[in-house]
């Protein structure tokens, strides 16, 4: 079995061989430009068939034969009527032969196409089926085009009426004439699913069926669009006609957008106490719209998206309990209330004791180098290398490089419990969060923060 399979191998080996050679063997070599033979005359618009053509060759093996070519070997301007030399280019060697373009005298449509009654709206098979156009050469009498090689205009599909298409080739035209019927009507047999909405919603067109009828047409089922519809406003409360617009017939259905009543605060956010300087946080609060249609009894209740609360009242630098923060949406208010403080003295500098803890080595800062965005608030803690205390002296600091001596702008600041607040104009990034022992600044680190 495996001298069977070796000599299998060897065989096949031997044949790619002989092939491969056999393929070098046939390389062509050059083209006879003496031999070339091709139509004397051609018509003007048409392409050259390559089987009216005959090149040959000189092979490598020495034999001499006809050379196969396509029509993206043969190369002359079709559309210029006279004498002229057509070029044959194989493999970047060239022969030729001389012929005559002989002109287009006519053009006719000597069959219209089978379909000439269309609906407004209702584009054409771009192949026309049935149409035959024929040409006329000077002293090579008649020939059909094909509907590609023929340029089509004027079709209208939104224009009704009569309409005259014209037909191109080679700088001659003729004409055929087409009927765009008129949509005689527009029908809504079924509404969308969805006909209340609350003040902000986008329309749904889910399950809304319209029917087209034209003349001499069977009526069809429509795909509507909102490109299709007018009239619907869901900033505006009320009872709204909505129109349905196609090849200039309507057709309407009505909606009604709920007004907002009223608005609840279900549930303040979740943080209610500030260090003075901090951004609000509106994370965790929920607010209920209260919606009620021109039917009192037509009611809903939905929460309301964060993004649409307007926020109004709320003071990052002053100082109180129970700051009241009203949240407005739609002319409806409700509120809620945050308390502010100062930074407690423990906190804003510490004060260095008098026997300095024994340190041994640097600062490690906590997060290492976060990312954030203006107007935010990062906490930072700091741990002394041989430091046992939990709590250790730092002297906080932050800067627009890591040695200190670079500028913030005055909404950026850090307290002295390592509470840095991001200005919403702070134009340096990144940022550097600097701890220094405070009984011994040249032991000291720092983190970069990021801001976005």
């Amino acid at each position: 079995m495996t001298r069977l399979k070796f000599l299998m191998i060897i065989g096949t080996v031997l044949v790619f061989g002989m092939i491969l050679a056999g393929c070098a063997s046939m390389q062509l070599v050059s083209l006879e430009t003496d031999t070339v033979t091709g139509p004397a005359q051609v018509r003007q618009g048409m392409d050259i068939e390559p089987r009216l053509i005959t090149v040959w060759g000189h092979y490598k093996n020495g034999s001499r034969k006809v050379v196969y070519i396509s029509r993206n070997n043969i190369i002359f301007d079709k559309n210029t009527p006279g004498p002229q030399t057509v070029k044959v280019r194989v493999s970047g060697m060239e022969a030729g032969f001389e012929t005559t373009v002989m002109p287009l005298r006519t053009l006719t449509v000597t069959a219209p196409p089978r379909t000439t009654l269309f609906k407004q709206g209702q584009d054409p098979d771009s192949s026309w089926p049935g149409l035959e156009v024929r040409g006329e050469w000077e002293g090579l009498g008649n020939q059909i085009i094909s509907v590609p090689a023929l340029t089509i205009t004027g079709f209208l599909p939104n224009q009704a009426g009569r309409q005259t298409i014209r037909v191109s080739f080679a700088g001659l035209t003729t004409t055929f004439d087409v009927d765009v019927r008129a949509m005689a009507g527009l029908q809504i047999d079924q509404t969308p699913t969805k006909l209340i909405y609350i003040q902000g919603e986008p329309l749904d067109l889910t399950g809304l069926k319209v029917t087209g009828t034209w003349d001499g047409f069977p009526a069809e089922q429509l795909a509507i669009t909102s490109a299709n519809i007018t009239g619907f406003n869901s900033n505006n409360a009320g009872i709204q006609r909505v129109v349905v617009n196609m090849n200039g017939r309507t057709s309407v259905f009505e909606v009604e957008v709920l007004t907002l009543s009223s608005i609840v605060l279900e549930k303040p956010p979740t943080k209610t106490d500030y260090i003075v300087g901090e951004p609000l946080d509106l994370t965790g609060i929920l607010v209920m719209g209260n919606y009620t249609g021109s039917d009192p009894t037509r009611r809903r209740s939905e929460y309301i998206p964060i993004d649409q609360l307007v926020i109004t009242g709320f003071d990052p630098n002053r100082i109180g309990r129970q700051q009241r923060i009203t949240v407005t949406v739609r002319g409806q208010v409700a509120n809620f209330f945050i308390n502010t403080e100062a930074p407690s003295p423990a906190t804003s500098q510490v004060v260095p004791p008098t026997t300095t803890p024994p340190v041994t080595g640097g600062v490690t800062i906590s997060p290492s180098n976060p990312t954030t965005t203006k107007g935010t608030s990062l906490q930072f803690t700091a741990v002394v290398s041989g430091y046992n205390n939990p709590n250790p002296p730092i002297n906080w600091s932050v800067s627009s490089n890591a040695t200190g001596t670079g500028t913030v702008t005055s909404g950026t600041r850090i307290t002295g419990n390592g509470m840095l607040s991001i200005g919403d104009a702070e134009t340096a990034t990144p940022l550097y969060v600097i701890a220094a022992y405070a009984p011994n600044p040249a032991i000291s680190g720092y983190t970069v923060v990021t801001v976005k």
